[in-house]
């Protein structure tokens, strides 16, 4: 028993030297493979980012506590490639960053280490980072619009949304400006709209679009530029805003002077400490009695108006310009091609005068200044003036009106079968003809009859409502001369013998509008009418204007009392005979 405790303990001790001896070895191994020095660690770098670019990355990290660090090395593709980066170090925290260039598009693994001097190096640092080029250059697009709409200088863009995911940030602009100048503007991506309030109108616009593929990517990627050129949106009647007393003003000293709305002006004619071209409600420019003086104000509306005869007419109320020929009060009346008034001491020279007239009290207090246009045209249109040398000058002006002149055939949609602008099946609404509510009597429709071809039609009774009142008419704005209105009735009943039943008339009058058909025959508005009969199949009315006027012409009636009273009209005719 003894004997086996005996060979146990000999065994045990025989392991322990084998084991010593074999870790001798490896510590022998080691030596010669660290020269007998104990091996020694940089610092890793920290916080490291791989932040993306377009065929290029960059890669960025810290270091704290180690002085020695000298160097940090980058590798990547297996190691096959790498990049070492000299390193100052300071007193503290230090960012240490490369930008690795020529690096084809795809996902890249990298690793990190520093060095000192000795060749210590760091445990290695992994990270993975991308780098984007030509196949996601080829995904990118441009922000697509939905709309423009350019009304003088003003540009209005609309866009659609885009892909967010794609890395879109914006639109970029590039554009040329009233001023003859070049302008760029960015557009974010989360704006919808872009108003430009210096466009040059009838120029030609560059953009594009911008991506950031990540995050922090240091690279923005573009698209090609497109070209866009906007068209003008046509300026609808009245043409003007706010071009009647009392003015609205978008600003106003508290006291007296104020600035209209909706009118351009430059400096020079806000000459009352930064307001002007309004006393009190009224449109005013006004220089002297202790205000200073207006050299080449100008005030003004522009707008895009289809060609055509135009006539611009100003109500003044009230003047003291004497038209002199110097410059205490070289005052005009302007209308000019684009989106600004001419200089004052240019007007009456300028190539893009359309029309002028000298201010002067001696002309009167009602102004008409007539011009064509032969094709879609930008207009400046309004007042300018110099009041030198402290002459009191005012000019208070009532209202601004621009009319196009209406040419022959003068009547549109003016003969069977009419055009509709609404159709309830038998009933229906001539397009083109203004109306009140009291002429629509079939369920909100009227003046037109399917029955007999979509003819020119007011009717009451047989189970039909009343018409009380009733006006369908067009509105026309005329040049001085004798002008025939003519009618040519297909078929009628009204006997014109009862002011209730079937009191109905064929009208001209002065104005927007026609006259209440009780007061037809005496209104001074009225220039001609003729009363509706069943014996007078083809009237005719002759009505002469002295001057450019505007004119209401068409038919009315009141049928009051449920009698069936019907007026169906094949064609009308405006022409002028002298």
């Amino acid at each position: 028993m003894k004997l086996k405790k005996r060979s146990y303990l000999t065994l045990i001790l025989f392991s322990l030297f084998i084991y010593a001896c074999s870790d001798m070895d490896e510590m022998d191994e080691y030596k010669r493979y660290t020269n007998g020095r104990e091996i020694s660690y940089t610092e890793k770098m920290d916080s490291v980012n791989v932040f993306a670019g377009r065929n290029r990355a960059q890669l960025q990290g810290i270091v704290n506590a180690d002085p020695k660090i000298t160097n940090f090395r980058v590798y990547w593709n297996s190691k096959n490639d790498s990049v070492t980066v000299p390193v100052e170090r300071s007193q503290g925290i230090d960012t240490l960053s490369v930008i690795i260039d020529n690096l084809p598009e795809n996902i890249y693994n990298f690793e990190v280490r520093t060095f000192d001097d000795e060749g210590n190096q760091s445990i290695p640092v992994y990270i993975t980072g991308n780098v984007y080029g030509e196949r996601y250059q080829e995904s990118l697009g441009n922000r697509r619009y939905i709309s423009h709409s350019l009304i003088g200088s003003n540009l209005t863009i609309d866009y659609a949304s885009m892909d967010l995911s794609s890395g879109v940030i914006g639109t970029e602009i590039a554009y040329e400006n009233d001023e003859g100048g070049q302008s760029e503007f960015f557009v974010p991506i989360d704006s919808t709209n872009v108003i430009l309030d210096d466009f040059l109108g009838g120029s030609t616009y560059s953009y594009r679009t911008l991506f950031v593929p990540e995050e922090n990517a240091i690279d923005t990627f573009y698209t090609a530029y497109d070209e866009f050129t906007p068209q003008f949106q046509i300026t609808d009647p009245p043409y003007f805003t706010n071009a009647s007393f009392p003015f609205e003003r978008i600003a106003y000293d508290g006291a007296r002077w104020g600035t209209p709305a909706g009118w351009i002006h430059n400096a020079a004619a806000l000459n009352h400490n930064g307001f002007g071209a309004m006393d009190g409600d009224i449109f005013d420019l006004e220089s002297g009695w202790g205000q200073a003086d207006i050299i080449n104000g100008k005030v003004y509306q522009t707008m895009v108006l289809e060609p055509g005869r135009y006539v611009y007419t100003i109500d003044i109320s009230e003047i003291n310009y004497e038209g002199a020929d110097n410059n205490l009060d070289k005052g005009y009346f302007t209308v000019a091609e684009g989106s600004t008034l001419p200089d004052v001491d240019d007007v009456e020279t300028s190539d893009d005068v359309f029309a002028y007239e000298r201010i002067n009290r001696a002309n009167g207090l009602l102004r008409t200044l007539t011009f064509t246009i032969t094709e879609i045209t930008q207009v400046s249109i309004g007042i300018q003036t110099t009041n030198d040398q402290g002459a009191g000058r005012f000019i208070k002006i009532n209202e601004f009106s621009l009319n196009r002149i209406t040419e022959a055939p003068y009547l549109r949609n003016a003969s069977f079968p009419f055009d509709l602008a609404a159709d309830g099946g038998r009933w229906g609404t001539p397009e083109y003809w203004i109306h009140n509510d009291a002429a629509l009597s079939h369920n909100g429709y009227g003046a037109a009859d399917g029955n007999v071809d979509d003819r020119f039609d007011l009717e009451s009774g047989w189970g039909e409502p009343n018409i009380v009142n009733g006006k369908v008419y067009q509105v026309l704005y005329l040049e001085p001369g004798t002008y025939r209105y003519s009618i040519d009735i297909f078929a009628t009943n009204y006997q014109g013998d009862d002011a209730e039943s079937d009191n109905g008339y064929f009208t001209v009058a002065l104005g927007d509008t026609l006259p209440d058909v009780d007061v037809v025959e005496t209104a001074e508005e009225v220039l001609a009418w003729e009363q509706i009969h069943r014996d007078n199949l083809a009237p005719v009315l002759e009505f002469k204007l002295t001057q450019t006027s505007e004119i209401a012409i068409g038919a009315q009636t009141t049928n009051a009392e449920g009698v069936g009273r019907f007026m169906q009209v094949s064609e009308f005719t405006l022409e002028k005979v002298d």
